[in-house]
């Protein structure tokens, strides 16, 4: 289910700072942290995307590589946003 707006979403969003998983290397099913830049892999592979929100804090998420059809997940509302 999408929720239509989320309080957690930066206002800016921030560059991907790499374009695989900066922890493990893992190009399939990567993340970019929307507050920061980091790049973690999903919880099917790794879970480093997860880990980074766990240690930072930073909840919004979005899938890599970015496209129109691209999700957005926040871990805070525990749901896809817009």
């Amino acid at each position: 289910m999408k929720k239509e707006s989320c309080q957690h979403l930066p206002t800016g969003a921030a560059a991907p700072r790499a374009s695989k998983c900066e922890e493990c290397g893992s190009s399939s099913s990567v993340r970019v942290c929307l507050s920061c830049g980091h790049v973690g892999c999903c919880d099917s592979t790794r879970g480093h995307a997860t880990a980074h929100y766990r240690d930072s804090g930073h909840p919004i998420i979005r899938e890599l590589p970015i496209s129109p059809g691209s999700f957005t997940w926040c871990y805070e509302c525990g749901a896809y946003v817009r």
